[in-house]
């Protein structure tokens, strides 16, 4: 039976370009929304004049998205089941109906509607992208690293295209389009997990998570600091009048900080994954932060939208090192991006709020708060020279569970526990398994079928297959029967290897 199964299944290496360019269209609704939100007034400014209330809902919708992101992150066990992919659904849902029911109500009534109402409507719609995002983390987490990259900043550049589209377009088509992006994008995710061979990682459960990675918090501070940074440069940039040719600007540099850490990815990856990436940004930032801080108009303008591309290419090394981290670690990945994404808010409320005190208030215009941004960013400059920021803490439990595995290991080997445990670990590595590969292996190695381990292991029967290709590729071998003489082997080449020592 596995002989015939293994000639019709698609290995995990099959992500090819059409999957890839799949997923950054559907993602890249989720970035064309979560942009507008970010940018503009996403129910397009009806009857709103006043600056102070744009800053506001765009607070409450950060602070909606934040909230969010750390209850995924807080409960990733159960959002990880079906319960909580069915309420992040309906999360979802919940921002079309929010932004379809708030738009035509002002429209109808030709007046902003009460602060209050628009608070709950915006915090909601904070939520629902927030949700969206990590059901699309948990699609990205799938594919190869390289597929991983390629789909994140793709979807991040044509998000940036979506949202000039999105602003250009007349009333009601912008509205229209807003409250059909989630929708279409929840869709094109779906389709994406029942057409395509696309093996999830097994899941991994909150505590071990923790175990195995944790956020440093330096990590994190460094995070919502740089937060307040973009947050300023947001509002600032958020104040100048809407027109077609702000919003195309808006979109380039989007776009152009999606390039740039597209070049990073690939021509620095070591650089990346040594977590020393959070320098890139310092020089970038000091030269856009001098000029704002004495200039104004257009070149106080250019700068802003210079720290724009700088959001893009934070936003997506944030997330890809979470994943890199979760990959590597065999950690959660919802945990782990949740985590990292909502510092990145709270440091966005933040400066949002600082910006919008102080300009209020009057005690200082946006060329004194650029001035405080580069006080900021210098002081960032020089705890990162002293202390190296990496974005893990030191898990002394999870150095104390690598050490028990060793130590199991070595009674194994000399007191004869769980010896069949440890004939499959040693075949597995020596075959160059994955963490997940190396799971169903062992549930294969005790007999079980296709369906027990996809229950096991909460993953769908066309990925078992996927995995079990692999496996017998990796392996050389084309049955179960060869898999089991491959452990037997293993264990008759211990036994003999350990005679010498007895004798002695």
């Amino acid at each position: 039976m596995e002989k015939s199964m293994s000639g019709k299944v698609e290995p995990v290496q099959s992500v090819i370009s059409t999957n890839v360019f799949t997923a950054i269209c559907g993602f890249a609704l989720y970035w064309g929304c979560f942009f507008t939100m970010l940018m503009r007034n996403s129910f397009m400014d009806m009857a709103i004049e006043e600056l102070w209330y744009h800053l506001y809902l765009r607070i409450v919708f950060l602070v909606g998205s934040a909230v969010m992101c750390i209850v995924i992150a807080r409960k990733a066990d159960w959002f990880a089941s079906e319960k909580g992919r069915r309420f992040q659904k309906a999360g979802i849902g919940l921002f079309s109906v929010v932004a379809a029911v708030s738009s035509l109500t002002a429209y109808t009534l030709g007046s902003a509607l009460p602060l209050a109402f628009d608070c709950v409507a915006w915090s909601l719609a904070g939520m629902g992208l927030a949700c969206l995002l990590m059901v699309w983390v948990e699609l990205l987490s799938a594919f190869a690293r390289r597929s991983c990259v390629a789909a994140l900043v793709g979807s991040m550049a044509a998000g940036a295209v979506t949202y000039l589209v999105m602003n250009l377009l007349p009333f009601p088509f912008n509205i229209g389009m807003l409250c059909v992006s989630p929708l279409a994008s929840l869709g094109v995710l779906e389709l994406l997990e029942r057409t395509c061979a696309l093996a999830m990682p097994a899941f991994v459960s909150l505590r071990e998570s923790r175990d195995k990675a944790r956020l440093a918090p330096l990590f994190k501070g460094v995070s919502v600091s740089y937060g307040i940074v973009f947050g300023l440069s947001i509002g600032f940039t958020t104040q100048m009048e809407g027109t077609g040719a702000l919003f195309g600007a808006v979109a380039l540099a989007l776009i152009a900080g999606a390039g740039a850490a597209l070049l990073v990815f690939c021509n620095l990856p070591d650089f990346v994954r040594e977590k020393s990436s959070v320098r890139l940004l310092f020089p970038v930032l000091i030269v856009a932060l001098i000029p704002m801080s004495f200039l104004q108009g257009p070149a106080a303008a250019a700068c802003n939208l210079l720290l724009l591309g700088c959001y893009v290419f934070f936003e997506a090394l944030g997330i890809e090192t979470a994943l890199d981290i979760a990959r590597t670690r065999g950690a959660a990945r919802i945990h782990l991006v949740g985590s990292s994404q909502a510092c990145l808010y709270v440091g966005l409320v933040l400066g949002h709020g600082v910006g919008l005190a102080a300009t209020s208030s009057g005690v200082m215009d946006y060329a004194m708060l650029s001035k405080v941004a580069l006080g900021l960013v210098v002081l960032l400059a020089v705890v990162v020279t002293i202390a190296p920021v990496s974005p893990l803490a030191d898990a002394p439990s999870a150095r104390r569970g690598d050490e028990g595995a060793h130590g199991e290991s070595d009674a194994a080997d000399g007191a004869g526990a769980d010896l069949w445990v440890c004939r499959c670990r040693e075949v597995a590595k020596g075959a160059g398994l994955s963490a997940r590969e190396t799971e169903v292996f062992m549930l294969l190695a005790k007999g079980r079928g296709i369906e027990h381990i996809q229950n096991k292991l909460c993953i769908s029967g066309h990925t078992v297959k996927s995995h079990v290709y692999n496996i017998y590729r990796k392996m050389g071998i084309n049955s179960r029967e060869e898999l089991l003489d491959a452990v037997e082997q293993a264990q008759a080449t211990r036994l003999a290897d350990s005679e010498p020592d007895a004798g002695r």
